[in-house]
């Protein structure tokens, strides 16, 4: 039998891309949250266990030159990507294995941070087992392990539709077929069912999500057998044996996101020194399907909490902006995070703040600065006692942060929003708009590009080209698309020197910008 057949990953690629969530800046704030003292992303070691084609990891390897990357992947064909791609880029402190996990040891090294993203609940209880060894194995002392995996109770609605779909694919093999086959029955099956009764609306819903994952994802994650879901307590107890403790999650600190009313009085009547209980309970009243968790070794000692926190030795970032619709009540000024969530705040410092934030983004600035321009902005509104403006503003931004609506990082983020007379986008956005629209930024966060002149456009950005420049070569690339025919009958005739403005100041909110 080839190793294609009995490799599913061979037969279909899994897509690789970047996933902020695990970048180790992101795990590094959190354990220092929690009284660790993570490695520096500048001379960090990091492994990844199911790498797949590279695409979390090379950029990771790209912002931290001095570092070293090692990732392995039972894929041959991915490895092979992942190789390529690395030595196209001239990257020297990574090394990419084609290994199995069984095989792994502790010739590999030891490790700051081990990533598992997408692997463990898809793999085989043994395999399980050896990840975790691992982690216990190779984690060194201030060591920081992230695991991804489907989760319990939220996962129970998600296998109602599983069932349908490996029953009815029970004799297929091919993976084409096979999702064709699925795709089919979920659709069957949840039209002919009571809409008004539970499962009814329960596979309605699951058919909605269905019909937008890709068919690869579809084949890889709901479509393996042996797939299953876990409770926390299930994970931290396969942990333990292995000198492993919870951390945190990775989407520390909103804790209670999606719990509101009684459930969040629930939550709040658990002491803080039981994160266990604190995060099962929350998985039960929310009905999770996900969770990233971080582990670190058992006789780290952990501080719990927000008592001793303070924001003095971070960065901080916000998606953050007024709102166009003002507030009736005096003083009080409405800010929108992301695109949906609004935010009343009356203190003047804390609105300075915000909009400092908003004009940054997506940097991040330093507390002490970001103090220094919020109390310089308010201060004809002040007291003259600075030391407690300077709390009152704190307590402000530590609220927001415990919201879940502002960023802390212990670095800043490599990136610049502004634009240079010869702007240079990151290396690898610049290539990877050669090829397809989804590009990694420097936030480590995967974005889409808007089409075939935005791709074109941030693929010129290479420091060698000033504005008039980049639109003289948009321009020569539009007229020589319009005369090869094809698609150009979608693109304009030709760009303005306002649409390049345009297309830079986009490029910068992106973050892709190199600093």
């Amino acid at each position: 039998m080839s190793e294609t057949r009995t490799n599913p990953y061979d037969a279909v690629a899994y897509p690789g891309h970047a996933f902020s969530q695990t970048h180790p800046g992101h795990l590094a704030t959190i354990a220092h949250f929690h009284g660790m003292q993570p490695a520096p992303t500048a001379a960090m070691r990091v492994l990844e266990l199911g790498c797949g084609s590279g695409g979390n990891l090379i950029p990771m390897a790209l912002q931290s030159p001095g570092a070293s990357f090692v990732g392995i992947d039972l894929s041959a064909s991915a490895i092979a990507r992942a190789k390529a791609e690395a030595e196209e880029l001239g990257l020297d402190n990574i090394a990419f294995q084609h290994l199995d996990i069984m095989a792994a040891d502790a010739g590999l090294g030891t490790f700051d941070y081990i990533l598992v993203h997408g692997v463990y609940s898809w793999v085989p209880p043994f395999v399980r087992e050896r990840i975790l060894a691992l982690f216990g194995e190779l984690l060194r002392p201030q060591g920081i392990a992230y695991v991804s995996y489907n989760a319990l109770p939220g996962c129970r609605l998600r296998d109602l539709a599983r069932d349908i779909m490996l029953y009815e694919t029970r004799d297929t093999e091919e993976p084409l077929e096979r999702v064709r086959v699925a795709r089919a029955a979920i659709k069957r099956f949840a039209e002919a069912t009571d809409p008004g009764s539970f499962y009814g609306a329960a596979l309605r819903e699951r058919l909605q999500q269905i019909d937008e994952i890709p068919d690869n994802v579809l084949y890889h994650d709901d479509l393996n057998p042996g797939a299953r879901a876990f409770a926390l307590h299930e994970v931290l107890d396969a942990a333990a044996p292995h000198g492993l403790q919870f951390l945190a999650e990775a989407s520390f600190p909103n804790n209670f996101g999606g719990a509101q009313g009684p459930a969040q009085q629930i939550l709040n009547a658990i002491p803080v020194d039981e994160p266990l209980r604190q995060e099962q309970s929350l998985d039960l009243l929310i009905g999770r399907c996900f969770r990233q968790t971080l582990l670190c070794r058992s006789d780290v000692v952990l501080h719990r909490g927000f008592s001793r926190f303070t924001l003095a030795p971070y960065h901080l970032a916000a998606n953050v902006r007024e709102a166009e619709e003002k507030d009736d009540r005096p003083g009080v000024g409405g800010f929108l995070f992301g695109s949906d969530v609004r935010l009343a705040v009356d203190l003047d410092s804390a609105k300075a703040a915000l909009r400092a934030l908003g004009r940054a983004w997506p940097g991040s600035i330093g507390h002490a600065e970001l103090v220094a321009i919020a109390l310089r902005e308010a201060n004809d509104s002040l007291s003259p006692d600075i030391e407690r403006e300077t709390s009152r503003l704190n307590e402000a931004l530590t609220a927001i942060y415990r919201a879940g609506l502002l960023e802390i990082s212990l670095e800043p983020h490599r990136l610049t929003t502004a634009v240079s007379e010869r702007p240079v986008a990151s290396l690898l956005a610049r290539r990877q708009a050669l090829t397809g629209n989804e590009v990694t930024d420097l936030r480590h966060r995967a974005v889409a590009l808007d089409g075939v002149v935005v791709r074109k456009f941030v693929s010129l950005l290479d420091g060698t080209r000033t504005a008039p420049m980049l639109l003289a070569e948009i321009n020569d690339f539009l007229a020589e698309a319009h005369a090869s025919g094809g698609d150009s009958a979608r693109l304009p005739q030709r760009a303005t020197a306002d649409e390049v403005e345009m297309h830079l100041h986009d490029v910068a909110r992106l973050g892709l910008l190199a600093s």
